[in-house]
């Protein structure tokens, strides 16, 4: 039986810390996602250097990595593929894909408290 994502798609509000690092360092916040996803913690301001360094140095090579980020994170906590795909959804909403992969993650690594979203399931 498949999971759903702990937060909606739109959903980046709950979490301001994790949304503006998305909105004002999207390299960083893809690193720590990279980081998390692959360790269970974060490792510095950047997470992941070569993620960190891929999405700065190659922006356009982003929705590639990134669509198979979400995808391995999936297969790890089971979730359920959203209705438009991965790679949809990173294309039409990249930044709101980012903000909820960061959101899962600190919830499944028990990184931050449950938000009230969170909470009424």
């Amino acid at each position: 039986m498949s999971n759903q994502w702990t937060s909606s798609l739109v959903g980046c509000l709950s979490d301001i810390p994790s949304c503006c690092c998305v909105m004002f360092c999207t390299p960083c916040a893809y690193g720590q996602i990279v980081s998390i996803a692959r360790t269970g913690s974060t490792t510095g301001a950047c997470g992941d250097p070569q993620a960190c360094c891929l999405l700065f140095l190659v922006p356009c090579a982003g929705l590639c990595c990134t669509h198979s980020t979400r995808w391995e994170i999936r297969k790890q906590y089971n979730i359920k593929e959203g209705a438009h795909g991965d790679l949809a959804e990173h294309f039409w909403c990249f930044c709101c894909s980012l903000c909820q992969e960061y959101r899962e993650l600190k919830v499944q690594t028990k990184l931050a408290a449950p938000t009230p979203e969170e909470m009424s399931r």
